[in-house]
């Protein structure tokens, strides 16, 4: 039997049966208090994510943004950046009818000329202008990526769906990344891939 003289008896027998302890807490404090810990992670945790979801949505805002800009622009942007003369956006902000670029892509997935994966990559280029290069006065298509800060899946992708509008059209087709940040690795990728890459400020 547990006798208890004092309170450093009650404080000894805690420490030596812990469930004394949890029986003590429950019978002293009230439910919301013994609830607080987690209740408090709970509403840690839910306030990160919403953070987390503002900051996605900040970002977002401000690459849609940037990606209009450029897409208003392009014709000024491609002209002082490369030796290509801009003739007409065929896909962006600025195409006055994109089915002239679309339908040459769909009519090249119908004959088996390119898959519908990479019918679906051709149709989510940002922007597609038909140019006419100065050196030799031939016509090509650039095809543009557009992100805030180029990373290596901006230059792949520029990469990628140049190689496919080429095979579609049977045009030569450049492609070129279009960012305010790029890094010295980005820019070395790009080299390797024959991706033009141009920086243009917010």
């Amino acid at each position: 039997m547990t006798t208890v003289n004092n309170f450093a008896d009650i404080l000894r027998i805690i420490r030596e049966q812990p469930e004394w302890g949890e029986a003590l807490r429950s019978a002293l404090l009230s439910r919301e208090l013994l609830e607080m810990p987690q209740t408090l992670a709970e509403f840690a945790r839910a306030t990160n994510q919403r953070l987390a979801a503002l900051e996605g949505d900040v970002g977002n805002l401000k690459g849609g943004f940037y990606e209009l800009k450029v897409g208003n622009n392009i014709q000024s942007i491609i002209g002082q950046h490369t030796n290509i003369i801009p003739i007409r956006v065929l896909k962006g902000p600025r195409a006055n009818n994109d089915m002239a670029y679309l339908n040459p892509i769909y009519e090249a997935k119908r004959k088996g000329v390119i898959t519908e994966r990479e019918r679906v990559a051709a149709f989510a280029v940002d922007i597609v202008v038909e140019g006419r290069r100065e050196a030799d006065d031939a016509t090509l298509f650039i095809v543009v990526e557009v992100s805030r800060t180029i990373g290596d899946s901006d230059v792949n992708r520029a990469s990628d769906r140049a190689n496919i509008v080429q095979r579609a059209t049977g045009k030569q087709a450049s492609p070129a990344v279009i960012g305010v940040f790029v890094d010295q690795v980005r820019r070395e990728l790009a080299e390797e891939q024959n991706v033009t890459v141009i920086c243009y400020g917010e």
